[in-house]
């Protein structure tokens, strides 16, 4: 009896591991100055990462498993970046759109990285300011 009680601990905690962990493969920003524009029109992003973005628009406007070809735009210290590329809508909820980005080339990623190193440094230049 014990034997089957102790035997399905191992089990039991590697779910609650799997469940505890975070589905989310690339960390989320969210203090970006940023706006992506899809066909033609702007939307807010909410959040984004290597791995895609949350933006804020009409859930009806978008299909689920929809390509879409996409430009961010982040306003860093000394210049405006767009970064054109392409994603797929992957969920809707009211006023929320997920999307995923297609596989980033290193030309992306070095533009991605070169945005996070922008606001780094823009904290420690306003941490150090009296």
């Amino acid at each position: 009896m014990f034997g089957k009680l102790f035997s399905s601990a191992p089990e039991v905690e590697e779910a609650i591991t799997r469940e505890n962990k975070s589905q989310r493969v690339h960390p989320r920003r969210a203090g970006d100055k940023c706006v992506t524009l899809i066909d033609g029109k702007m939307y807010p992003i909410e959040n984004w990462s290597n791995g895609g973005m949350l933006i804020n628009a009409d859930e009806r406007m978008f299909a689920l498993d929809q390509d879409c070809d996409v430009t961010l735009k982040f306003k860093l210290r000394e210049e405006m970046l767009d970064i054109p590329h392409k994603a797929k809508i992957v969920r809707k909820s009211s006023g929320k759109i997920g999307l995923k980005f297609a596989p980033l080339p290193k030309k992306i990623q070095t533009q991605f990285q070169k945005v996070v190193d922008d606001f780094v440094s823009q904290r420690f230049i306003d941490s150090q300011s009296v």
